[in-house]
């Protein structure tokens, strides 16, 4: 985690819309491959972030991901393109956290001596609230996103994830413009990810706004409202999150059968329209260009068919499923 203290002359920016604008970015890291031939890690990277916004970035590739969210941060320097924060520009080549920008890189560099509170009371203690109050404060936060049962565990008992949640609620308590989450390497499960989503909120209401780096499309989802897919480098799909789930993910059920072959046959016999794709037992129907099936139509299809099931979902949009979509080139 990176901490930045502004100077007592620091005059904070007022931006009245964007805290993030990037466009065209492309990065001086390069990929050189057997032939000598080299190639950009990031290229023509576009999005604008407002303020009250989270946006989640979804890699398969760490190195990519932390290395957009370290441009993003001014941590690091971009070849080509613009960048700017808060409404303001970015020196290109200048490597330093700016005072309004909150960077979170994981959990690892916690103190472990301290406990959940204690962590949090030595970090906010530099901002002018009296302890009681702010303690009260940290209390609160702790009970009303759920985390409260970390308030006594010491910090070197916390998972990473943990750990990064709880530097993510400080990160709530200053008053950072632009919250920058680097947590490729982690997972986060369902509690944990609803604590965060509440951190989040909490991050909007004040102004700021927040960009999350992972590979959990499942956390993604939960606590952003924005999202965009990176496949090589280079962004594939991006937007809001629902609707992003309205129109990447277009499985339709999903169904067991202990013939899943001779199942898949005979959908696309009855059917030629439906698309399938087999995963050992199971069959994932998916339905193209806006064409809606029932599960009743469906059940006559393969009942007229002779066809047997074990079990049939109707399949809930995710953003995981909308991401494998995007990578195996069903979405153009």
């Amino acid at each position: 985690m990176i901490l930045k203290t502004a100077k007592p002359n620091y005059k904070q920016p007022q931006p009245e819309q964007f805290i993030v604008q990037a466009t065209d970015v492309t990065s001086g890291e390069m990929y050189r491959y057997p032939d000598e031939r080299e190639e950009p890690v990031l290229r023509g990277i576009s999005f604008d972030i407002r303020i009250g916004e989270c946006w989640g970035i979804v890699d398969n590739e760490p190195f990519e991901l932390e290395l957009l969210l370290q441009i993003i941060a001014n941590v690091r320097p971009y070849a080509s393109g613009r960048c700017s924060l808060a409404e303001q520009g970015m020196m290109r080549r200048k490597r330093r956290i700016l005072p309004h920008v909150f960077f979170i890189y994981g959990g690892d560099t916690v103190p472990g001596n301290l406990n959940t509170l204690e962590y949090l009371m030595y970090v906010t203690a530099h901002r002018g609230i009296p302890d009681r109050k702010r303690q009260a404060t940290i209390l609160q936060a702790l009970l009303d996103s759920g985390l409260y049962y970390l308030t006594l565990v010491p910090m070197k008992q916390l998972t990473m994830a943990e750990r990064a949640a709880i530097c993510l609620l400080s990160a709530a308590m200053s008053k950072a413009l632009l919250v920058v989450f680097s947590v490729a390497e982690l997972s986060f499960p369902p509690q944990l990810a609803q604590g965060i989503r509440y951190v989040v909120e909490l991050i909007k209401k004040r102004g700021g706004a927040v960009l999350i780096g992972a590979r959990d499309c499942g956390f993604i989802q939960t606590a952003c409202t924005h999202a965009a897919f990176m496949v090589g480098g280079e962004f594939r799909k991006s937007g809001r999150v629902d609707v992003m789930l309205k129109t990447l993910d277009q499985r339709a059920f999903i169904l067991t059968s202990e013939t899943p072959v001779k199942l898949e046959e005979a959908i696309h016999i009855a059917s030629p329209n439906l698309q399938t794709y087999r995963f050992d037992n199971e069959v994932h129907i998916y339905v193209r260009n806006g064409e809606a099936i029932s599960q009743t139509k469906l059940m006559h299809i393969l009942l007229d068919a002779g066809v047997t099931l074990d079990t049939i979902q109707t399949s809930k949009p995710t953003l995981e499923n909308a991401y494998r979509e995007v990578l195996a080139g069903h979405v153009i």
